[in-house]
């Protein structure tokens, strides 16, 4: 493997390490969430619920990790920087819920922005991979939780209605 080459794959492999921390990230905060709105208990569910797929998304992007030294994961389609000032952001969002707890309406709203966003981010969509088979298997394991956005935006609406 020449120099360029392993550096390339380095370079891979951390991006990827990044966007499993987006995911962790993701899931701290989903299970705050979860805690601080534990007197609404299907809302808090719900967080928990979203913050246990995130840590399902970090263990897709282990596995992509082991898969990139083995060399079934060619590339991806994301840049370092992009991946890491979304892990700030979602730090960033963290330590403000933690400062001054918001509203639920405005904590479901902001999620289902950084959802939205998070999209591009899922293994099935970021990565290229030797076979189209190893894309296939991540895409399997994508389909059961690519829920997010409606589910959170279902409970934002229910919500709202409510406060009518």
């Amino acid at each position: 493997m020449t120099e360029t080459q392993a550096a390339a794959k380095m370079e891979v492999i951390k991006i990827l390490e990044i966007c499993r921390d987006i995911e962790i990230a993701a899931a701290e905060l989903y299970h705050y969430y979860s805690e601080i709105y534990s007197d609404t208990p299907e809302i808090a569910q719900l967080w928990k619920k979203t913050a246990q797929e995130e840590e399902n998304h970090a263990h897709q992007f282990a596995l992509a990790i082991t898969l990139r030294r083995e060399g079934i994961v060619k590339a991806v389609k994301v840049r370092q920087l992009n991946s890491e000032r979304i892990l700030d952001k979602i730090r960033s969002v963290t330590e403000a819920v933690r400062r001054s707890k918001p509203a639920i309406a405005d904590a479901l709203s902001s999620a289902i922005k950084m959802e939205e966003k998070l999209s591009d981010y899922h293994m099935s969509t970021m990565a290229v991979f030797q076979e189209e088979s190893h894309k296939e298997l991540f895409e399997a394991m994508m389909r059961n939780d690519r829920g997010h956005v409606v589910e959170l935006g279902k409970a934002y609406q229910k919500l709202m209605a409510n406060q009518k």
